[in-house]
């Protein structure tokens, strides 16, 4: 938790806002026998308690996982369909339901590229790309990332835990740190995200951006309006 609202200080983001799940772990480190463990929790509560952060945030767009959850995740996967089924249930907010939902994922070269750069490390090892990458042809929302790939990068070091990046051995990484910055740079220079859910017209496709089309309100205004 304390990485987590540290990553969120270097984005210049407000502190998350945690729902009081436990991480359900992954393979054979997952937790199968802790009931609030979030891939052990039932789903209509979680979405109960995202659908409760909707109205107070009534934010514009909603940006969460695809549906494999990038890598098969089950915490990833867990919160994907709790907060896409959000979605559709929030539309009886009316006026201030979500208006978008977008899915955050990988285009199949980038997945190959990441795949193969991260290789043993068992992040995407076993994966099949056809499953759990995309094509171009998916794609409502894409952007070059590059000018803020060193900001990305000071932001996975903030997540010791998970990967054992420092923020110093971001300047002068030792080859195994060298080796996992270079198989995360590839997910990192680029953005892509499918559709997932609209309340209204599509103006066009691609869109420029998640607001594209959208009448801009005093939240999008100020930065705050994109719940994930």
């Amino acid at each position: 938790m304390e990485e987590l609202r540290l990553s969120c200080a270097r984005l210049g983001i407000e502190e998350p806002v945690l729902l009081g799940y436990h991480d359900s772990g992954r393979k054979e480190r997952q937790r199968r026998d802790d009931p609030h463990a979030l891939a052990n929790v039932d789903m209509l509560d979680v979405e109960a308690a995202i659908r409760c952060l909707v109205a107070e945030v009534k934010p514009q767009v909603i940006v969460t996982f695809d549906p494999h959850g990038g890598y098969f995740h089950p915490d990833h996967v867990a919160i994907q369909r709790a907060t896409t089924a959000a979605f559709f249930s929030s539309g009886a907010m009316g006026r201030d339901a979500p208006e978008r939902l977008f899915y955050g994922s990988m285009l199949r070269e980038t997945f190959e590229t990441f795949a193969q750069a991260s290789r043993g490390r068992g992040i995407l090892d076993g994966l099949d790309p056809d499953v759990f990458a995309t094509v171009p042809e998916m794609v409502a929302v894409s952007f070059d990332a590059r000018p803020y790939l060193s900001l990305k990068l000071s932001v996975l070091a903030t997540h010791r835990s998970a990967f054992g990046i420092t923020s110093e051995a971001l300047t002068n990484p030792p080859p195994p740190v060298a080796q996992m910055l270079e198989a995360f740079r590839a997910v990192m220079e680029r953005e892509v995200f499918l559709l997932g859910g609209a309340r209204g017209p599509i103006p066009r496709w691609p869109l420029d951006d998640f607001f594209d089309g959208l009448e801009a309100t005093a939240l999008h205004a100020s930065g705050t309006n994109a719940l994930r």
